[in-house]
């Protein structure tokens, strides 16, 4: 019986997101259109914050569906001053698909600026949600497998031109650039195909962070560093979450100092900057996964570390 409340819970979540969404599109998409047609600075002056206050009003009736549905208590730690005009980096670990409006949710009730998100490229063709992405800026971003660089090494560095392109656009406006430096969402499967040296994490990538901070840095207020923890659920997934079967939400939101030697280094070109840039985020991993498995598995709390949380 308590299985099957639960998934209602999920059922009406997903019910009023869907209504929430398309009541979003209905001034979101000639606006966008308009935007999208009409490419020159005086429309952007115009559109950008309109669209912009549309997907913070979507991001908030979206983030009241879903902590209702899900009734968990969010813990919040917090030691960023409110700055909605700033321009900031912010890097976080990566498990769920609840993360991502949790941060949403996060950054506006702090009063830091609308997050922008390095996001992948199939997700442009979403209904509704691709679109709104596109007309917001936000970076999509081509994969390409190891066997398809080798074949075609002219498409080693495309991601890092669709960084740079894009930092333009957020010089000039207020902007939260979020980078999930793992890449993709930790799962146990993906961690043990990485051989990920983390119990609950995988390997960040450093490249992504490197070029948004070269790009960024003369402009930048600040770096942040969240991290996000599911209380008692090694696995969290997005749908447990909003059944109500994940309690309690632990959110550390902290400002991030970046040693001079890192910022403003040539990370594509010289070795020993990419080296040491490596090490510095593998080093801020490490000590993330240690809080985040504290936190989520209870063998952790012991001092356990087995092959299987590996």
């Amino acid at each position: 019986m308590r299985r099957i409340v639960e998934n209602a819970r999920g059922v009406i979540f997903s019910i009023l997101v869907t209504v929430v969404t398309l009541i979003g599109a209905v001034p979101l998409l000639p606006v966008g259109l308009v935007k999208l047609l009409l490419p020159v600075a005086p429309v952007r002056r115009v559109a950008d914050p309109i669209l912009l206050g549309i997907a913070r009003y979507w991001a908030r009736a979206f983030n009241w569906v879903m902590m209702t549905t899900a009734r968990a208590d969010l813990e919040l730690h917090n030691s960023v001053p409110p700055n909605p005009d700033g321009r900031y980096v912010l890097i976080s670990n990566h498990q769920c698909w609840a993360d991502v409006m949790l941060l949403v949710h996060v950054l506006d009730r702090e009063g830091l600026p609308f997050p922008r998100f390095f996001i992948k490229e199939v997700l442009r063709w979403l209904p509704i949600v691709g679109f709104a992405c596109w007309v917001l800026d936000f970076p999509f971003m081509k994969r390409y497998s190891k066997a398809q660089l080798a074949k075609n090494p002219s498409l080693r560095g495309k991601d890092m031109e669709t960084t740079k392109r894009s930092c333009e656009v957020f010089r000039r406006v207020p902007a939260t650039i979020v980078n999930y430096a793992e890449g993709t969402r930790s799962t146990a499967p993906k961690r043990a195909a990485q051989n990920s040296p983390y119990r609950l994490m995988l390997r960040p990538k450093a490249g992504g962070t490197a070029f948004t901070l070269q790009a960024m840095d003369d402009v930048l207020d600040g770096v942040l560093d969240m991290t996000v923890a599911y209380t008692g659920s090694p696995e969290p997934t997005f749908w447990d979450f909003v059944c109500g079967r994940i309690p309690h939400v632990y959110i550390k939101l902290r400002p991030l100092e970046v040693p001079a030697h890192l910022r403003g280094g040539d990370y594509q070109n010289d070795p020993a900057f990419r080296e040491a840039f490596k090490a510095w985020l593998e080093a801020i991993w490490a000590e993330k996964d240690e809080e985040v498995a504290s936190r989520q598995d209870p063998s952790a709390k012991a001092g356990i570390h087995t092959d299987e949380a590996a």
